[in-house]
């Protein structure tokens, strides 16, 4: 009987429970990718050239919708846009029907307006351009790793706060800085930046699970 019951816990423990498989199944169907990758993405999006439009400066779905921008201003850095996930090809196509350049949380997640937000430039760097992913869920394609990341974080790993916001680290200064890209709101684009530790409280890192090192 004792040997019964020993052969069940083990059972038990060797099996992988139906949410375990699910995430299995997740992550066998994510796109393998390098950093090396990851950090070139990122830089297409913050180093994209764009003219605004006077018709981009209005959004056709909202009646109280504020452009960042002005009619003719040229812009580098793909806009920011609450809930977006363009390609920089994409985007060009948007904004030349005529679409709305970008949108903020206070619009809502608007069909009229083009850009990107901050989980989805992170996933599209990760090789994932169109996602069910935010920043309450993005570790269930990036784990949490065990590595002291004021100086062993990855190119390509991201800093994430759960519920806010989401950055690509991109590398560390001698300074004591870090370089990030990110899809900001505050600058209404994607940008590369450094930035200070203080800045990223609350933040913590994350490693998308499909990096091919």
């Amino acid at each position: 009987m004792l040997f019964r019951l020993s052969f069940f816990l083990i059972f038990l423990c060797l099996v992988p429970s139906p949410f375990e498989e699910a995430q299995i199944s997740v992550i066998a169907r994510l796109p393998l990718t390098t950093r090396a990758d990851i950090i070139a993405r990122a830089k297409l999006f913050a180093d994209h050239t764009w003219t605004c439009g006077a018709s981009n400066l209005h959004a056709a779905c909202a009646k109280n919708y504020r452009s960042d921008w002005k009619a003719g201003q040229r812009v580098t850095g793909l806009p920011y846009c609450w809930g977006g996930s363009d390609s920089p090809e994409v985007f060009d196509q948007r904004i030349a029907k005529g679409l709305a350049a970008g949108a903020h949380s206070r619009d809502g997640v608007l069909s009229c307006a083009a850009g990107v937000d901050c989980s989805g430039f992170v996933c599209f760097c990760w090789g994932l351009p169109h996602h069910p992913y935010g920043t309450s869920n993005l570790r269930t394609i990036a784990g949490k790793p065990k590595y002291n990341w004021f100086s062993d974080m990855k190119p390509g790993d991201a800093l994430c706060k759960p519920g806010s916001h989401v950055v690509l680290f991109a590398g560390y200064n001698p300074d004591g800085t870090i370089n990030l890209y990110e899809a900001s709101g505050s600058a209404a684009r994607v940008i590369f930046h450094r930035t200070t530790w203080s800045r990223l409280k609350g933040y913590i890192p994350e490693q998308y699970k499909a990096i091919d090192e």
